[in-house]
């Protein structure tokens, strides 16, 4: 994957460097909301549903004919999710904790690189579909984690506590999305879409409550985003 990724990017770019000579490029800005979540594929890891996330960001597209453009910017995306797990007798404040519900908030920089494929204008509209791939560094990792003794009995809460060091600082995804243009005359477009973020490179750093093992575990988001073209 990780391969075919790099090679997608590649011919990309050298396309978009081959065709971006006399050629129109649109430039427009971009946010979103999003609903996230782990995958986990670490033994006793559970995943406990979907975090709330939003996004902002530049984005611009090269003109490569009248149906296909190369799109990449640059988006600030915040996202997380929610993990379960056995930890290794943890103790606070006296009590000896032995499960762990960790809340993640992340912070990320992130660099799009898709093909996009666009219908002619109907009406006012057109209608687009796009794939790619995308590559983000870590700018900020919190969590909030609520600890339980055996049995799930008493539990303590943590909030705010910072994690760089539980998170990789690079993390590459697959990107798949559909939208539509409204054109407000002139240039200007209005753009609306929906896009899944499927990551498949590892969110987790070190390892499990045993020691021997690495923990694994993929973020994914799926993004409801509006933006202006220019």
């Amino acid at each position: 994957m990780k391969k075919s990724a790099f090679v997608f990017i590649l011919c990309l770019a050298l396309a978009s460097l081959n065709t971006a000579h006399g050629r129109e490029m649109r430039l427009g800005l971009t946010g979103g909301t999003s609903m996230n979540w782990f995958k986990s594929e670490t033994i006793g890891y559970k995943s406990e549903g979907v975090t709330l996330g939003f996004s902002y960001g530049l984005n611009w597209e090269f003109v490569l004919s009248e149906n296909y453009t190369f799109a990449t910017g640059m988006n600030v995306v915040y996202f997380g999710g929610k993990l379960s797990y056995p930890i290794a007798g943890e103790i606070t404040e006296t009590t000896p904790y032995v499960f762990k519900e960790r809340k993640y908030k992340l912070q990320n920089l992130e660099i799009p690189f898709t093909l996009k494929m666009r219908t002619r204008e109907i009406g006012y509209n057109s209608y687009f579909a796009k794939f790619g791939f995308a590559g983000s560094a870590n700018l900020n990792a919190k969590a909030d984690d609520r600890k339980y003794n055996e049995g799930g009995g008493a539990s303590i809460l943590q909030e705010d506590l910072k994690i760089k060091g539980s998170t990789p600082l690079f993390r590459a995804s697959m990107i798949l999305g559909i939208g539509v243009e409204h054109s407000l005359g002139g240039n200007t477009v209005l753009v609306g879409g929906l896009t899944f973020n499927n990551g498949f490179t590892n969110i987790l750093r070190g390892k499990d409550y045993t020691g021997l093992r690495n923990q694994q575990a993929r973020a994914n988001y799926i993004e409801l985003s509006v933006g202006i073209i220019f």
